[in-house]
């Protein structure tokens, strides 16, 4: 007798913690503006030419999201660039991004850690990762690093003074240049994920000391809510989980119009022509 046995996967929070996890990848990847604008194929044999909004090797990850206003102004500019060349016919050269992303299992970053800065004027100092960018292997800490730099880009012409403040520039993690602090003795540590006493959950340990560095609750804020189990489903928007998980289609071996008339009760004395697939 064959004994089957469940596997119980252990939960990941490296892989699932993102504030944008819940945006389609189709939504993702047109505010990138790097999906074809449109398609010649059918040229008996020869490959597709493909004619993009922005050629994908000319995206440059940034900390920001695609979908934010100031970044999403710098791709249609980059947009027309790309696309005024090859209706005039000139070179256009390619940025071709160096940006690296970490591996999942060796990013250990959330928004919410105490970080201490290893780099420029704030080394040495601690605080709190306001952000991340996965796609760049770099975080923004708030009050830290920063740079005096406009408000608001060309408010001049909108008729507004033009203003100045510090911003938060981004930390590479890849180079170092900010690390998180041990619970131990608050001085700066690398982490690994390892699994808890009973293996259903990876965890952060430090590698200095061996403490577990617990994920802060920012970590788990989204679009949609600030904490999973406070999220309130809005009657009228939100699809009900109950009719997500309700199965309405059963799979048959009949053609449509089969199908159409078994619902309406309708019999058919006739038997079909056979069709043959190839």
């Amino acid at each position: 007798m064959w004994v089957s046995r469940a596997v119980r996967i252990p939960r990941k929070p490296f892989v699932d913690l993102d504030y944008a996890r819940h945006m389609p990848n189709s939504y993702v990847e047109r505010e990138k503006r790097t999906i074809p604008r449109k398609v010649y194929s059918d040229r008996f044999g020869a490959p597709d030419i493909k004619q993009y909004y922005i050629h994908p090797e000319d995206y440059v990850h940034s900390e920001k999201r695609p979908w934010e206003d100031q970044q999403l102004t710098k791709y249609i500019k980059r947009q027309d660039a790309y696309f005024g060349s090859q209706i005039s016919n000139k070179y256009f050269e390619l940025r071709r991004p160096t940006s690296k992303r970490m591996k999942d299992v060796e990013w250990t970053f959330f928004p919410g850690d105490l970080v201490q800065v290893m780099v420029g004027k704030d080394k040495g100092r601690q605080g709190l990762i306001m952000s991340v960018s996965r796609e760049t292997s770099e975080v923004i800490v708030d009050g830290l690093h920063t740079r005096l730099g406009e408000d608001m880009e060309n408010s001049e012409r909108l008729g507004v003074d033009k203003t100045l403040r510090w911003k938060e520039q981004p930390l590479s993690v890849l180079k170092n240049h900010v690390m998180l602090v041990d619970p131990n003795d608050d001085s700066p540590c690398t982490a690994k994920w390892q699994l808890n006493a009973t293996a259903d959950e990876y965890i952060r340990v430090s590698t200095k000391s061996g403490y577990e560095i617990p994920i802060p609750s920012q970590a788990k804020v989204t679009y949609e809510y600030l904490q999973p189990e406070n999220y309130i489903e809005v009657e009228g928007k939100d699809t009900p989980a109950d009719a997500v998980l309700e199965r309405t289609y059963h799979p048959k071996v009949a053609s449509f119009e089969q199908e159409i008339m078994n619902d309406m009760g309708i019999k058919d004395e006739k038997q079909p022509a056979p069709t043959y697939w190839y």
